[in-house]
């Protein structure tokens, strides 16, 4: 997205004094290190979180505005009384998301239901499940330091070879910034729709920015519970991933976990 700015009088002045002393090699270059510095100047975790909690942005533009990671923004929000729309905690959407998933060979992964996949050690299990898995380029470049850090800290070495990696040409930022969404989300949802297949999001506001374009879209417990219904998930392991999606901290319906 292109931003133009109206720059006259003084202003103007000292840019091209700025370009002619030397210390930039264009007015351009100087505005762009004055943003920069403006931002800066911030601090951008606040930032993600107030526009958060106004409700116009999605927690993974949040995540991505804050520069910090999805764990690190979840518990920075927590410890400021503030829980992010993660998971879901509603069983009908749940139950809902699971006979949508029967009648769709393709799945699209977003960034936050690939962290929480990651988190509950299941790439295995997604093999299984004899459906074309996708995530977007856009997705792939925000998941590497994702799948560095957890493999570390996890000691298994991920990897996302299970998935095709979808590039996009379509430019989607002015879809992003009208619905709040990063450019990831947008790629996902895009993709998703093009396959006519459905989206598993973890964030609240990215399925319902999906479903409002007519793009089916899922939590991950949607998914868990496809997978418990076609026997590869008996009930205490589905049990015992729901309680891991509760630690992550993701929502989770009460009932799922009693």
């Amino acid at each position: 997205m292109v931003t133009n700015i109206e720059i006259s009088g003084f202003t103007e002045e000292v840019l091209e004094a700025l370009v002619k002393a030397g210390i930039y090699g264009s007015k351009t270059e100087a505005i762009r290190d004055a943003i920069r510095r403006l931002l800066e100047s911030y601090d951008l975790k606040e930032i993600s979180l107030r526009a958060y909690k106004n409700g116009g942005i999605s927690f993974q533009l949040a995540v991505e505005i804050s520069g910090l990671s999805m764990d690190e923004l979840t518990w920075y929000f927590l410890s400021r009384d503030t829980t992010p729309l993660l998971g879901s905690d509603n069983a009908s959407e749940i139950v809902s998301g699971e006979e949508q998933l029967k009648s769709r060979d393709s799945i699209t992964f977003d960034l936050s239901s690939l962290y929480a996949v990651l988190e509950l050690n299941a790439l295995d299990l997604l093999s299984q499940l004899g459906k074309k898995l996708s995530i977007s380029s856009k997705t792939m470049e925000r998941a590497k330091a994702l799948v560095l850090r957890l493999s570390k800290a996890k000691g298994v070495a991920y990897t996302l070879s299970s998935f095709d990696i979808v590039n996009i040409n379509k430019s989607l930022m002015e879809f992003s910034r009208r619905n709040g969404i990063s450019l990831q989300e947008a790629h996902s949802i895009y993709i998703a729709k093009k396959l006519n297949g459905i989206l598993v999001s973890d964030d609240a506001k990215t399925r319902q920015v999906s479903r409002s374009y007519g793009v089916p879209a899922v939590p991950t417990l949607s998914l868990l519970s496809y997978a418990r219904s076609q026997g590869l998930v008996n009930n205490n392991y589905f049990k015992e991933l729901v309680m891991k999606m509760a630690t992550i901290p993701f929502m989770v319906p009460k009932d799922f976990i009693g």
